[in-house]
């Protein structure tokens, strides 16, 4: 079975707008309301994620899996740095500031990538922390 995409240059958005609404609740999850868009986001995933087109199914389960990974990997070694390093070491909270901005901040431009992926209709696979793609 072919799903028929929209021609990139004639239309602003040939993506389909459930993988950009994926995209965007990683985003909003990240950056605005952390908890919240993450449970919207998994609703969404457990609504359609066996939507007949793959490039859905795709975003749909690669941000839900790197939401999961990246959130446990952001705190368990963000509580990791502080419980060996203790808290009242300033090399423990320069480290732990360094990493979590860092990771964070490569999460945000990751997230940024896999949005303009499923604007133009592409699949995604989030580097380290995403799931292996089916296709």
């Amino acid at each position: 079975m072919s799903l028929e995409r929209k021609d990139p240059l004639k239309h602003l958005m040939p993506g389909p707008p459930l993988a950009v609404i994926a995209e965007a609740l990683f985003l909003i999850n990240l950056m605005l309301l952390p908890g919240i868009a993450f449970l919207v986001l998994v609703a969404l995933w457990l609504r359609h994620g066996d939507h007949p087109d793959p490039l859905v199914r795709n975003h749909l389960r690669q941000t839900v899996v790197t939401c999961i990974w990246g959130g446990g990997l952001l705190v368990s070694i963000s509580v990791a740095i502080f419980v060996l390093g203790g808290f009242d070491n300033p090399w423990s909270w320069v480290i732990g500031v360094l990493y979590f901005v860092l990771f964070h901040a490569g999460l945000i431009l990751l997230g940024v990538l896999g949005l303009v992926r499923a604007i133009n209709g592409r699949t995604w696979r989030y580097p380290l922390v995403g799931p292996r793609r089916d296709d």
